[in-house]
């Protein structure tokens, strides 16, 4: 049965996939974080065995090398909301929390964002810059505003049904693993750090 993953990779070589570059997607937010004067950098991961998961933590890990900073704290949210929501509260109730947060996914952002602003009283962007990952709609919405890395999921599904009908004509046409590159999207949930 011809199989191609999408937004999603496996180790075994004999599958295709296709999805987003996340390792530069995720060092793309820590330059932009960089950029902005940031230091103390915290990351909330999603599902610890997805691809997207650990390509993005080791972009944005990289990331974070090439401005000579490391991640100050780290936390696991799963992809899920509550969980991502209390990450954020054990990480951020501190006088020694983040200046900004990478969350790996938008829907957890949005979970982050929430709990900064509502249960400690935080102000997104200026006591606390959030980033996320995947530009879903409501990441316009003016409640989030949340700057992020967008994937190009209309160029990644056209990719996924070409490769999948390439494997339905050609039972013997070798795996293909595709990166596509995505763009930061910058709103105003990211800003300069205080002086």
């Amino acid at each position: 049965i011809p199989v191609v993953l999408f937004n999603r990779e496996q180790d075994d070589p004999r599958m295709s996939s296709v999805t987003t570059d996340n390792h530069t997607g995720g060092r793309t937010i820590a330059a932009h974080f960089a950029g902005l004067g940031h230091r103390r950098i915290g990351y909330i991961a999603g599902h610890e065995q997805a691809s997207t998961q650990r390509d993005r933590e080791a972009g944005f890990r990289a990331g974070l090398a090439d401005a000579g900073l490391s991640l100050a704290a780290r936390a696991v949210g799963g992809f899920v909301y509550a969980d991502a929501r209390e990450a954020a509260l054990a990480m951020c109730a501190g006088a020694d929390r983040p200046d900004a947060l990478f969350v790996c996914n938008d829907h957890m952002a949005f979970a982050v964002m929430d709990a900064l602003r509502y249960d400690l009283g935080l102000r997104v962007p200026h006591d606390i810059a959030v980033a996320g990952f995947d530009d879903v709609p409501i990441a316009a919405w003016p409640a989030y505003d949340l700057t992020t890395y967008r994937q190009p999921i209309n160029r990644m599904v056209a990719r996924t049904d070409d490769l999948l009908m390439q494997r339905i004509d050609d039972p013997a046409h070798g795996a293909d693993r595709t990166k596509l590159t995505g763009a930061l999207i910058v709103r105003r949930s990211t800003t300069r750090a205080p002086a």
